[in-house]
């Protein structure tokens, strides 16, 4: 959770100071991900980040809309950036081209290798977290550990 709470702040502020970034953030359900951006009845993850900033950070890098106004799966800021939910697949990540990709509890989406394999050539950053499970990300983590 803290892990998924840390990625999440690094692309709020990724999308704030540095214009036309787009940014996805998979996990395995809708639900999911609209508690990582935006939230429902209980703030999500940025959402409660950008309500809790300074007043003078929040008019420095205005949203494009009001908040209430955007989907529960979206944040874009004025400077062109965009913070997105997806659900997993990874004809999700094809559709978006993505400058950085986050995936959050990589090691249960059963196709995360494909998902990986669609935003290697379009991504500049993939940004994989997850909690301990056998698998494509359990492997690529003991390869990891293996090689240092």
């Amino acid at each position: 959770m803290l892990a998924s709470w840390s990625v999440v702040g690094y692309a709020l502020w990724l999308c704030q100071f540095h214009p036309r970034q787009r940014v996805i953030v998979q996990g395995q359900k809708v639900d999911k991900v609209t508690e990582l951006i935006k939230g429902k009845g209980n703030p999500g993850y940025a959402r409660t980040l950008i309500e809790r900033q300074t007043p003078w950070l929040r008019q420095r890098f205005p949203l494009l809309y009001d908040i209430e106004e955007m989907s529960q799966t979206m944040l874009s800021w004025r400077n062109g950036s965009t913070l997105q939910g997806v659900p997993s697949g990874a004809d999700q990540i094809r559709q978006y081209h993505p400058s950085v990709l986050i995936v959050d509890e990589a090691a249960f989406l059963s196709d995360f290798q494909e998902s990986y394999a669609a935003a290697d050539p379009v991504c500049n950053q993939i940004i994989a977290v997850s909690s301990a499970a056998a698998g494509y990300f359990g492997d690529m983590c003991t390869q990891a550990l293996e090689a240092s």
